[in-house]
C-alpha cells in the first residue's frame, strides 16, 4: 500500500512525471498518486478518502524521507492528505497524479 522509492534529483522527478507518470505510479494500485518531498524534512503523509469527514484511521500513512517520493492510496476521485496527522495543512491530491510537496501550502501538481 505505502512505497517510498529510491532517492531521486527533484528535476529528474518533475521530467519524469511530466513524461510519463505512469512509470512512477506503475505497479501500485489503480489509485495511487505520486508525491515527492522536498521540503527539507521527513514527512508522514496521512492519507484519508475524500468522503472521510471523521479522521481516525487513516486509509494509509506513508513516511518520505527528503528528497525521495512515496505512493499514497485511498479511494475516491481525490484523497485528503494531512501531512504529519495535521488537520490544519490538509491538502487533495488526484490519483495517477504526481505532485512536489515543498512545506506547509506548497504544493504542486507535476
Amino acid at each position: 500500500m505505502a512505497d517510498v522509492n529510491a532517492k531521486v534529483d527533484i528535476n529528474k522527478f518533475y521530467e519524469v512525471a511530466r513524461r510519463d507518470v505512469a512509470s512512477l505510479v506503475g505497479g501500485l494500485s489503480v489509485n495511487a498518486a505520486v508525491i515527492y518531498n522536498a521540503s527539507g524534512a521527513a514527512v508522514t503523509f496521512f492519507v484519508y478518502n475524500y468522503i472521510d469527514t471523521v479522521y481516525w484511521i487513516s486509509a494509509a500513512k506513508v513516511l518520505v524521507a527528503d528528497g525521495y517520493y512515496g505512493s499514497v492510496v485511498a479511494s475516491g476521485k481525490f484523497f485528503k492528505i494531512h501531512p504529519n496527522d495535521n488537520k490544519s495543512e490538509e491538502f487533495l491530491v488526484a490519483p495517477h497524479t504526481a505532485y512536489i510537496y515543498s512545506g506547509p501550502g506548497k504544493l504542486e501538481k507535476v
